[in-house]
């Protein structure tokens, strides 16, 4: 496949995927839970990334695309209650934390990609009793990068989740614009809503940027990182939350789809799977040319 690349830097393996026409591509690291590393649209660098945070397994990586499973944004004290016992978990669930597997490649007419698979195994079962198969499906064209999450329920009991993913965009604050269809916006640094009728733009002089944006209307939501990228994250119902993250002294923004929100399993506010079913969701980063 001349549309694939695999490398191995400071001891882990990469695997970089071409478009058709080789002017857009992405990097993924299987072992470091599945994680998009790098993406380039049209010879546009789109992702923030923290290398040493990437190559140091103690760490969360900063940076990148992570994958939020089974759950997405905050846990109480560490801890969920499955099954009747209660079993740790770290904020964002563990697949971030996994090694997956390269299950396939996607050689189609407009778009390449790589299929990977995360199974139930004593890893998982050490924070989640439950058995199960987690597929991520990631394809590229010159201007579109897409994401698909496929779960499929091998257990015997409804599998609850509430999942997300975490895109770190590389941007320049000062040129920095966002517009989305909302009506309800919690503040989680200062844990307030917010007035979105007088919500003019982020105020990247405070030290950090938390907003919740619940059940946001529109499939897409647009937004500019500099002047020369200007982008849509298109995704389909099942992400109904947007979360927007920064810290003042870096320069990322971050922009994610959630199906849940912080402590949600705390009010029971998970998706659940019966036996035998197959749950998908979607997203794509576009690179927008008007």
């Amino acid at each position: 496949m001349d549309f694939v690349e695999s490398y191995v830097e400071n001891g882990m393996e990469f695997i970089k995927v071409y478009s058709k026409t080789k002017k857009s591509y992405f990097t993924v690291a299987p072992e470091r839970g599945a994680i998009v590393v790098l993406l380039n649209l049209s010879g546009k660098d789109i992702l923030y990334l923290n290398k040493e945070t990437l190559f140091d397994k103690t760490k969360n990586v900063r940076g990148g695309i992570p994958i939020l499973f089974p759950v997405c944004g905050r846990v109480v004290d560490g801890k969920i209650t499955f099954k009747g016992q209660e079993y740790p978990m770290k904020n964002h669930g563990f697949a971030r934390d996994a090694a997956w597997e390269v299950v396939g490649y996607i050689d189609e007419l407009s778009q390449n990609g790589v299929v990977l698979k995360l199974s139930s195994n004593s890893f998982t079962k050490t924070f989640y009793p439950y058995d199960f198969e987690l597929f991520i499906r990631y394809t590229i064209n010159d201007e579109i990068f897409g994401v698909e999450m496929i779960v499929k329920n091998n257990d015997s009991e409804e599998l609850p989740f509430y999942a997300g993913f975490h895109p770190y965009f590389l941007c320049n604050k000062d040129e920095f614009t966002l517009k989305l269809d909302c009506e309800k916006c919690f503040d989680d640094v200062e844990k307030k809503f917010v007035d979105l009728e007088n919500f003019k733009e982020l105020d990247f002089s405070k030290p950090e940027i938390n907003l919740d944006f619940f059940d946001v209307g529109s499939d897409s939501i647009e937004f500019t990182l500099d002047k020369d990228k200007r982008l849509l994250l298109v995704k389909d119902k099942s992400f109904k939350n947007i979360v927007v993250w920064s810290l003042r002294d870096y320069d990322f923004v971050c922009i994610e789809p959630w199906m849940g929100e912080h402590e949600g399993y705390l009010q029971n506010k998970y998706y659940y799977l019966k036996p035998n079913d197959i749950f998908k969701a979607t997203f794509a980063i576009v690179l927008n040319k008007e």
